[in-house]
């Protein structure tokens, strides 16, 4: 399933600087724009890597047929339409919602279809899903929260890409131990 996700992050909602700012034990103003974008850093770093999105957004996914699919990003909260193209024009007609059938109980969410008309043939991607995703910001599993400040105590700390003349080790039950159980893993 190909998807595209709108709507714009709002960072201040996930984790505010001060807060970040409070990790850190950073005391000052001097590095403020520094840490909020440490943040993004670490806000999409954590999204991209659990295929999780913090705040909840408007989502399509696109199918080339009628065939059941994971849903490659969420959680899904919602499924609010199936369209599918009729004519070389692109016009949309939408399916009846007893034709599809959905499960965001599972991690990824999946659809399956049943009893649905032939999409116009020359279509690359005739199908479309409109579904709400992501976390709402009231409600981002503390895991994930944590995985962030950790992130960014990380960039934070680690300003360049290598570290040369000394020994390193990741910290043991760090950021993968925290987020292991929000990860959606999808295989296409």
């Amino acid at each position: 399933m190909q998807m595209t996700i709108s709507g714009s992050t709002d960072y201040d909602s996930i984790i505010t600087v001060a807060d970040i700012k409070e990790h850190l034990r950073v005391t000052h103003d001097l590095e403020d724009d520094l840490i909020g974008a440490i943040r993004v850093a670490a806000v999409n770093f954590i999204e991209n890597y659990c295929n999780v999105r913090l705040g909840s957004f408007t989502a399509y996914g696109y199918l080339p047929r009628w065939v059941g699919s994971y849903i490659p990003v969420g959680p899904v909260t919602a499924i609010s339409a199936v369209e599918y193209e009729t004519d070389n024009a692109g016009t949309l007609s939408t399916l009846d919602s007893s034709k599809w059938h959905v499960d965001t109980r599972s991690q990824p969410a999946r659809i399956s279809f049943s009893d649905y008309p032939a999409p116009y043939e020359h279509a690359l991607m005739p199908i479309r899903i409109t579904m709400t995703v992501g976390h709402a910001y009231d409600n981002i599993p503390g895991t994930l929260m944590q995985a962030i400040r950790l992130m960014c105590a990380h960039l934070y700390e680690n300003r360049q890409d290598e570290v040369i003349g000394t020994i390193t080790s990741r910290v043991k039950l760090g950021i993968d131990a925290l987020v292991s159980g929000e990860r959606i893993i999808y295989q296409a």
